[in-house]
């Protein structure tokens, strides 16, 4: 059927109307015609996929990568860079205004990369190796234009072992060199010396040595299981944002909760009186610890647990910064920075539904300042970081 694609949704999806029913088709833009067929019915709605672009929207931009159409990955590259950080300020101030009442306008902060920017990436393996696709599918790849050259030469290093009994291999890159990271089994012994540390089922099978990140001048050591976020080029354009909003002061100490290896936490030290780190991941702990240790900074301390559980005894501070997992702050860690009242509260966040959810119950803090950064070219991801104080 003919469909006038009119808008985007959250996920980067066009939509269209077609007898009065809404329509979303991955990989449309708002001003594409497209012809396109229904493979999924749903009483409010129905999903398309796109048969042939028959009038191309004027926003539309040439895309790169050959997987485009199937892969599920980029879901935005068909729109220019100017036009994708558009696109996701204009996601992040339509979810505050549905769901907050509230009119924003965010600062914006492009990525210094648009593409090469990961430093992970997760391959899938069922009968082929590669991608997950749209349809929820692995499909095969020559290279992924997110990833450095260095990162797809060992995935055709890895395609051509036997990989029968392998789930899926995640490839870290660190300035120092590679980590493998896989879940099934498989002979490690051609790769050994495209890696400088292999790990199966979270045992190590071979070691070189740790892989280290450096963020401006302050080297961290990653272990395969730990947070750190993926576009190594801009983690410095976010944290600053951090430390703008902070406005620090050597007076200061600061809770950092869902503190990972420690990365905002070291970042941030050399601005304040001292800083503790609350994270879950033992290993993401210990890395912190040695981070720490390596960088000379002794006014950062960490401590491993449940942030729910460690949260009412941890929280006496003067400024609180938080980084949760995309499924935001639990009810009970909510409850905790309601009640205490810290004066400050920065939330960093990768998912606009949950950070705007926990806002509105963050009932005893106002919202000051929001910034987007963007972390994720090519896809509909969108990192904000907010500023609250107390009421």
């Amino acid at each position: 059927m003919r469909l006038e694609i009119t808008n985007m949704d959250h996920m980067g999806n066009g939509i269209g109307k077609k007898d009065n029913k809404i329509v979303f088709v991955p990989k449309t833009i708002t001003g594409d015609i497209c012809e396109v067929d229904i493979f999924k019915n749903n009483k409010r709605y129905d999903i398309g996929r796109v048969k042939k672009i028959l009038e191309k929207s004027n926003l539309r931009n040439d895309v790169k990568c050959k997987y485009y159409d199937i892969c599920g990955g980029c879901n935005i590259s068909n729109l220019n860079y100017e036009n994708q950080l558009l696109f996701k300020v204009n996601k992040v101030k339509n979810v505050f205004k549905k769901y907050l009442d509230s009119e924003i306008e965010p600062r914006v902060i492009g990525s210094k990369k648009q593409y090469n920017y990961r430093n992970k990436i997760t391959y899938h393996y069922d009968q082929k190796f590669g991608l997950v696709s749209i349809d929820n599918k692995v499909i095969d790849i020559d290279d992924c234009l997110l990833v450095s050259e260095k990162v797809n030469q060992l995935y055709h290093a890895i395609k051509n072992e036997d990989l029968k009994n392998v789930k899926l291999i995640a490839v870290r890159e660190c300035d120092n060199g590679l980590i493998l990271n896989i879940l099934g089994k498989m002979d490690v012994n051609k790769l050994c010396d495209k890696c400088i540390s292999i790990y199966m089922n979270g045992k190590c099978v071979f070691f070189k040595e740790d892989g280290y990140i450096y963020i401006e001048n302050i080297k961290y050591i990653v272990s395969p299981e730990s947070f750190f976020q993926v576009n190594t080029s801009n983690i410095s354009n976010l944290y600053d944002e951090i430390v703008r909003y902070g406005e620090f002061t050597k007076n200061d100490s600061v809770i950092d909760l869902y503190s990972g290896v420690g990365s905002i936490s070291l970042y941030i030290a050399k601005y304040v009186k001292s800083v503790l780190g609350i994270e879950i991941i033992l290993d993401a702990v210990k890395d912190a610890q040695v981070n720490a240790k390596i960088n000379n900074i002794d006014n950062a301390k960490f401590i491993c647990g449940d942030v729910a559980k460690l949260v009412d005894e941890n929280t006496l501070g003067d400024i609180l910064i938080v980084d949760p997992p995309r499924t935001g702050l639990d009810k009970h860690t909510i409850e905790v920075i309601n009640d205490k009242k810290i004066n400050k509260v920065i939330y960093v966040s990768c998912d606009v539904m949950t950070l705007v959810r926990d806002i509105k119950l963050l009932n005893n803090y106002n919202l000051k300042n929001i910034s987007v950064i963007d972390m994720f070219p090519q896809t509909h991801h969108v990192e904000t970081v907010c500023l609250l104080e107390t009421k």
